[in-house]
Formats: C-alpha cells, sequence, structure tokens
C-alpha cells in the first residue's frame, strides 16, 4: 500500500553557490502538516515536492536523529564538524554514531571523535555515512515539479485573498519569493548583444553580435529502496536508486552581422555574460514517521556557441529556436546501472541577408544544465541535458537569393557513484562512469529570399 505524506521546509536550505532568494526567512518557513487536518492554514504557504513512502523507514542501531531527541536546541554545520548545541539534557554522543538531520539543509555523518566545548555545545569531528549505516530499510520515493509548485502557489494565494486573510500582502510578497526560487523557469542563460571576439574573425571593418537565451522546467523523481540482503543475511544493502530529470529546455539564438567579417570560433557564453552561478532548487525536506528525508539540488548552467562566419559589406541576421521535452537518468536496481533518456522536440528560425555576394553564415548555440541531486548532501547521481539550435545561411552564383536551414537537438550524460551495502569489513561502492546518451536531432524549416532587385536577377528561382 503506498501512503502519502506531506513534507515540509527545511529552516534554511543549503545552497552551494549563489542564492538569489532567503528561502529561510521566517515568514517562508513551513512545518510539517497535519494529514488529519481538515484544511491547511490559508497563511501558510505550500512547501514544495511530495513524498510516497512505499515502505516504512527503518533506522540502525547507531542512527540518531539529534533534533528529535529531547535536549537538542540547533546544530550548526561545518567542515568534517557538527556543533550541537543543547539544555544539557541529551544523551552524549559518541564515535561510531550515525547522524542525520534537516538543519544546514541536511546532513548524514558518522561521528568519528566528540570535543565538549561548554555546557551547552559538544563538537563532532564527522566523516560522511553511507546511507546504509542509517537506514536499514525502507522504500521511498520523491517527486518535485516547478510548474506544479507554481501553480500551487499562485492557487494558494488565489485562495487566501478569497478568503480575506490578514496580511494577505505579505502571503502574497511572500509567495512571490518563492515562485522566483521554484525553478518553475529557470534562467540558465540571458545574453544580450553580446559581442563577438576577435578570434570569430571580426574586425574594425565589421561586427557581429550573439543573442541567447535559455530557460530550463525541471521535475525531479527520486526513488529509494534499502532492506536486507537476503532472509538470512541482515546487511542491509541499497536495492535501488532511481533519479530522473525531467522538464522543458528552450534555447533561443540571434546571430547579427554587418559589414566585413571571415572566420570561425567555438564561444563559452557563459563567460561571454559574465559568468553564470548555480541555481538551487528548494531544498525538499520531509519526516517519514521519526526519519528526515533531505534531497537538495545544484543546476549548472552550460552553455557555448560554434560559429562561422564569411561575408563582405554585407548585412547578416540569423535565428534559430529549440525546444526539448526530455527525460534523463539513472537506475541501480538488482546490483545494475541503467539509463534512462526519453527526449522529443522541434526547431524553428528564420534568415535574412541584405546585400549580393559570396555569403555564409552558420551559428550551432548549445545551452543546458547539469544537474546534481543529493539525497542528504551526499547520496546521488549527475544528470546533464543540452539543447542546440542551428541555422546555415549562404548564398551561390550568380548570389540574386539565400538559403537558410534549421535545426536543433538535444542530448545528456549521466555518471553516479553509491554506497550500496556496509558489511563488516567495508562499504561496497557501485560506479557508473560517464555515459553519453544518444543524440536526438529534430530539423527546422527552410527558407529563401532575395539579396537584391536587379534586373539580371529576374530570372533566377
Amino acid at each position: 500500500m503506498k501512503t502519502t505524506l506531506p513534507g515540509s521546509r527545511a529552516s534554511a536550505a543549503r545552497l552551494i553557490s549563489a542564492v538569489f532568494i532567503a528561502i529561510s526567512a521566517p515568514q517562508l518557513a513551513a512545518c510539517a502538516a497535519d494529514p488529519s487536518s481538515d484544511a491547511a492554514d490559508p497563511a501558510e504557504l505550500p512547501v514544495p515536492g511530495a513524498v510516497d513512502v512505499v515502505r516504512p523507514l527503518t533506522l540502525s542501531e547507531r542512527a540518531r536523529v539529534p533534533e528529535k531527541e529531547p535536549g537538542f536546541v540547533a546544530a550548526a554545520l561545518g567542515d568534517h564538524e557538527l556543533v550541537i548545541t543543547h539544555d544539557g539534557s541529551m544523551t552524549p554522543f559518541a564515535a561510531g554514531d550515525v547522524l542525520g538531520g534537516t538543519q544546514g539543509g541536511g546532513y548524514l555523518a558518522r561521528v568519528v571523535s566528540v570535543r565538549t566545548i561548554d555546557a551547552t555545545r559538544v563538537a563532532l569531528a564527522t566523516t560522511p555515512a553511507p546511507l546504509t549505516e542509517f537506514i536499514t530499510e525502507g522504500h521511498f520515493h520523491v517527486h518535485y515539479d516547478a510548474r506544479e509548485y507554481a501553480r500551487a502557489i499562485d492557487d494558494h494565494v488565489a485562495r487566501a485573498r478569497d478568503l480575506g486573510v490578514e496580511d494577505g500582502e505579505q502571503i502574497a510578497s511572500a509567495a512571490e519569493a518563492l515562485k522566483i526560487s521554484s525553478g518553475a523557469s529557470m534562467k540558465l542563460l540571458d545574453l544580450s548583444s553580446g559581442s563577438l571576439p576577435a578570434s570569430c574573425g571580426v574586425t574594425a571593418h565589421g561586427t557581429a553580435a550573439l543573442d541567447v537565451t535559455a530557460e530550463l522546467s525541471p521535475a525531479l523523481d527520486l526513488e529509494v529502496h534499502i532492506g536486507p540482503k537476503g532472509k538470512l543475511n541482515p546487511v542491509p544493502e541499497l536495492k535501488q536508486l532511481r533519479l530522473v530529470a525531467s522538464g522543458q529546455l528552450d534555447v533561443s539564438a540571434r546571430l547579427q552581422g554587418t559589414g566585413t567579417v571571415t572566420g570561425s570560433c567555438s564561444v563559452d557564453l557563459l563567460e561571454l555574460a559574465g559568468g553564470v552561478p548555480s541555481l538551487p532548487l528548494p531544498a525538499l525536506t520531509f519526516w517519514v514517521g521519526p526519519v528526515p528525508v533531505v534531497v537538495t539540488t545544484d543546476v549548472v548552467p552550460r552553455a557555448k556557441a560554434d560559429l562561422g562566419l564569411s561575408f563582405t559589406a554585407a548585412e547578416v541576421e540569423a535565428v534559430a529556436q529549440a525546444t526539448a521535452e526530455i527525460e534523463a537518468g539513472v537506475d541501480y536496481r538488482n546490483g545494475t546501472w541503467s539509463t534512462i533518456w526519453e527526449p522529443s522536440g522541434s526547431a524553428s528560425g528564420s534568415a535574412f541577408i541584405g546585400a549580393p555576394g559570396p555569403i555564409t553564415a552558420s551559428g550551432k548555440v548549445s545551452a543546458g544544465a547539469e544537474l546534481r541531486a543529493r539525497l542528504y548532501g551526499i547520496v546521488g547521481p549527475n544528470v546533464g541535458v543540452q539543447a542546440y539550435a542551428r541555422v546555415t545561411a549562404e548564398t551561390a552564383p550568380p548570389y540574386c537569393a539565400y538559403d537558410a536551414r534549421v535545426d536543433g537537438g538535444v542530448r545528456a550524460y549521466a555518471e553516479a557513484v553509491a554506497g550500496v551495502s556496509v558489511g563488516p569489513l567495508d562499504l561496497t561502492l557501485k560506479r557508473l562512469d560517464l555515459v553519453d546518451l544518444e543524440l536526438l536531432r529534430f530539423d527546422g524549416p527552410r527558407a529563401s529570399g532575395p539579396l537584391r532587385d536587379a534586373p539580371e536577377c529576374d530570372a533566377a528561382p
């Protein structure tokens, strides 16, 4: 039997790199909802994601969840150290304890040594712990869809407005902040009139610039199943670890050139845009009985352009767009890794050339992201997806018209490593080395147009 439990937001999210919103503000924090309540508090905003529990989770004998223990006050995460603040009544910690919790964006660590700071603080030297040292049995599925979450926020604000809830403006403001952090339309790149370098053949007699946008609307599904190795062998092992990144990836590019430009180049678009930081999705935090489940995801943008230009005293403009629906991921099951890859897409675009002569202009823009999803900050694969949009325009004698072709494509890759069991002697690791998933290519429209209005071109096709 599958049971759906409500999630709860961590009081502070561990955000690697730039944080563009403080989701730990008090008005954005949410506590675990009571599944028996008839209606949600209209002043409490929805929490991101959901967890389905297929089999309840069981903690190991050495597992501890400090924030659920009497006397706990706070936990502060450092570099291989966890500082616990308490009221003096907590059970002492010891080397070998395996700790899990939600504070600081989630942690899963084994205690190496214990140092008392004062009467209410203890510093624990730690090392990352395998999942199977913390949980001995259980099966759950975490789901997050950025667009669904954004719609849920809008619906909640509309209901609060209809009910005339106090502080409605503050709720609406907090909701808008949550929508920004939800990743419902995550701007991976927004480059406007990026001037191409001299390596692309640009001189004092010509100019070339590029506009590029790339947006991702992600969804994540993480499934974890842990159980004993066999009926007579109670050692816990990872039965299944499945992560799928899906959603829509849109890439749009506009190449403009004037004057005389001759050259070819490959350009790092993130560098051209002045650097783009990794973007965090909301931390997904749930309590499954006494066990915390914390999933954090960083989205690391990737973008480049491959260009080839050759024209003299001309004006050239080429536009290409690609939209890809993606489903990419990894599945560890029965001791074996497999990959998941189900893409589809479409491309569109146009071109314009405003002078006669031998002209070629080609531009291929690739953009996407690597999604690094982590359970407790340590367990999880990397899945990368990239879509490209390409347009090529050229002329041929007698240089009366031009032809343009547009196409697009999408590719992905995956890699993973996981500790799958802990025996009496050591940890067993299973690694999926980097796998490039098959490129899907899709054709866009072909176009043509006149280069000039001249009598000698009247007979040209």
